[in-house]
C-alpha cells in the first residue's frame, strides 16, 4: 500500500502531529507527540488496535511517500525519523520486516 503525505505546509511538530493524524486517522486521544506517533504507527498491521483507520495486512508493508519533507527544520526531523525508526525496530525485534518504508520526494 501506497500512501501520500505533503509536507509543504508543516513548520512546527503541532502541524505535522495533525496532519499525520488526519492522514492515517489517528483516535481522538492522540498525544501529539513522538511516542504517540510511534504506538499508532505500530498498528499498522493490526486493526484490531483501532489506533488508525489507515491498516495494511500483517506481510504489507506501507510505501510513506512525503513530498516537500521540510529538511531543514530539524526538531521535525528528528521526531519524523525517530519515530519511524521505532516502529520499524520494533517488528524486526520481534522478527518480522519492517512495516514503513519512506519514499522522499
Amino acid at each position: 500500500m501506497q500512501l501520500t503525505i505533503d509536507f509543504t505546509n508543516i513548520n512546527s511538530l503541532d502541524e505535522m502531529h495533525n496532519q499525520l493524524k488526519d492522514s492515517f486517522g489517528f483516535p481522538d486521544f492522540y498525544g501529539n507527540n513522538g511516542n504517540a506517533l510511534i504506538d499508532c504507527l505500530t498498528s499498522l498491521r493490526y486493526p484490531q488496535d483501532g489506533m488508525l483507520e489507515v491498516t495494511i495486512g500483517i506481510d504489507e508493508v506501507l510505501e510513506l511517500e512525503i513530498k516537500n519533507f521540510p529538511l531543514h527544520n530539524e526538531v521535525i526531523v528528528d521526531t519524523f525519523f525517530r519515530s519511524i525508526k521505532a516502529v520499524n525496530k520494533r517488528y524486526i525485534s520481534k522478527g518480522n520486516m519492517p512495516v514503513i518504508h519512506l519514499i522522499l520526494v
